[in-house]
């Protein structure tokens, strides 16, 4: 396992080349200097061998070694349920879900309810989306408290990328966001960081599903959400606030986990 420490994880299928996922890899390992590995897992709904897999991953990996200075590999694991607690071993730096177009294939939901436990950022693409650009970042910014957790991440994009932060404060009636807002941004000042304020339409409820709508609109090439911090029964049937949000983007989607001892800066 140790050969796995830190690496940036890129999680799909074997139906194809993840090209999006490994773009969006490449540019975090060269700015974070971590290597990455390729993760698929085993599915019983999926009539594939370990040894197909395998072999897919393994053509992977020569075609990416040359472009990737930190170093690729990959695993397979047995099962979905073994995904969280291989992610704590390996200490993973980030984990890339590439979303698969293909009925039978992982799901949104599916992605969401392994990652509920993860200590690290995990980002969502999907094989369509334009080369990834880091350049500008929507960071929506609701009442919650966990939304002061988006500081550190801006804060690494802005510091290891020169991403400009785009900060988008929910229009509520109470100050609860911009204070959590103000939070965010005294962090940005102490790195001389480049940000700018985004009026929003949308209240608390509703300002990630904006930002995520708005990013064209935006020029941002990533929007910063946070996990739902309980699944109420909405949630259950209907599904959690960052499901709507990975279906409706068209950049990558960072969602960090809204629980006080889960949270790790990145670099």
């Amino acid at each position: 396992m140790s050969t796995f420490i830190e690496h940036i994880f890129i999680v799909s299928t074997h139906e194809a080349f993840p090209e999006r996922a490994v773009d969006l890899a490449l540019r975090l390992s060269k700015g974070y200097e971590k290597p990455i590995c390729f993760v698929s897992y085993l599915d019983k709904k999926i009539k594939t061998t370990r040894t197909e897999i395998e072999a897919v991953h393994e053509i992977w990996v020569k075609q990416l070694r040359s472009q990737c200075e930190q170093g690729v590999e990959s695993h397979v694991l047995d099962k979905k349920e073994e995904f969280h607690a291989f992610m704590e071993m390996a200490e993973a730096s980030m984990v890339i879900f590439q979303l698969s177009e293909n009925v039978g294939y992982n799901k949104v939901q599916t992605f969401l309810k392994i990652s509920r436990q993860l200590r690290v950022p995990y980002i969502f693409v999907k094989p369509y989306f334009a080369p990834v650009k880091l350049d500008k970042v929507l960071v929506p910014v609701t009442f919650l408290i966990e939304d002061r957790e988006k500081g550190p991440f801006s804060s690494s994009l802005g510091r290891f990328f020169g991403a400009e932060l785009l900060m988008m404060t929910a229009k509520d009636y109470g100050s609860k966001a911009k204070q959590h807002t103000d939070a965010i941004c005294t962090l940005l000042d102490k790195f001389k960081l480049n940000y700018r304020f985004i009026e929003a339409k949308k209240d608390s409820f509703k300002v990630e599903l904006e930002a995520t709508k708005r990013c064209q609109e935006l020029g941002a090439g990533m929007v910063i959400v946070s996990a739902s911090r309980d699944y109420g029964l909405d949630d259950i049937i209907f599904g959690p606030k960052e499901l709507f949000a990975i279906n409706e983007t068209s950049v990558p989607i960072m969602v960090i986990n809204p629980r006080g001892d889960l949270y790790v800066l990145c670099g």
